[in-house]
């Protein structure tokens, strides 16, 4: 079981995530928004977070940021979700540098595979 940050701006994507995850047991604290995301970031030390890169106010890009940047957190797998091509340039560099799984959204139904993954490989 982890505890596992899900942020999108669309709803039924958040609820949708919720489920999948919640049946493996795994702790989902939703975010609406990058920016929320981020706040959250402070008072919440998630196993992995799972991040949408096209959001309002701060973005799945500024979010991948603040966990890569900070001491406490940089340690945490990051698994994005996009509908932008892999080969977008900023797709890749985000991956690169954060070590990042893209997925596309039609992928979500393994999102659960992914975090029991993630989580027994950092174990």
């Amino acid at each position: 079981m982890a505890s596992v940050l899900f942020a999108d701006d669309d709803a039924d994507i958040r609820a949708l995530a919720t489920q999948l995850l919640g049946r493996r047991g795994h702790v989902v604290v939703t975010a609406g928004d990058g920016l929320e995301a981020i706040a959250l970031l402070t008072e919440f030390l998630p196993d992995v977070v799972i991040t949408d890169l096209n959001m309002p106010q701060q973005d799945g890009f500024a979010v991948c940021r603040a966990v890569r940047q900070s001491p406490r957190l940089r340690h945490i797998p990051l698994v994005l979700i996009t509908a932008l091509p892999q080969d977008d340039l900023r797709v890749m560099q985000v991956v690169a540098e954060s070590r990042a799984i893209v997925l596309a959204k039609t992928d979500i139904v393994r999102l659960a595979d992914l975090a029991d993954r993630l989580v027994s490989s950092a174990a």
